[in-house]
């Protein structure tokens, strides 16, 4: 959501970019301290269960950019629209990433999306 609030407004305010950077910091330690939590899935074969790790592991070195980015022009490093292109570029990544899990939960009945969301939604997935 905070992706969606700061391409909204073009570039955002502070404390909004600020919450991304926190809140993307954050996700990125907890990948490097926990390990990635996706898993391919038993139904998910061939080359695309080859390529699963190597995705989710883009997606995340595409969100450790953006942090990257937007922290460095919040801090006054770089231009305040520095981290603009890579927010774009973050979120059809992130759109592409949502449509290859929504495919596999009603093409290949694997239930991806009752892994990743919570259970009061299971009843309607």
């Amino acid at each position: 959501m905070l992706v969606l609030i700061m391409v909204k407004g073009g570039t955002s305010a502070a404390w909004v970019r600020w919450t991304f950077v926190v809140g993307g910091a954050v996700w990125i330690g907890m990948a490097l301290t926990r390990g990635m939590m996706g898993k391919p899935g038993p139904k998910l074969t061939g080359t695309l269960r080859t390529a699963y790790p190597w995705m989710h592991r883009g997606m995340y070195a595409m969100l450790a950019m953006t942090v990257a980015l937007n922290a460095a022009a919040l801090i006054g490093w770089m231009p305040h629209d520095t981290g603009w292109v890579a927010l774009l570029v973050l979120l059809a990544v992130g759109t592409m990433h949502g449509l290859f899990h929504f495919w596999r939960h009603n093409v290949l009945f694997d239930g991806a999306l009752r892994v990743m969301t919570p259970r009061f939604l299971h009843k309607i997935l």
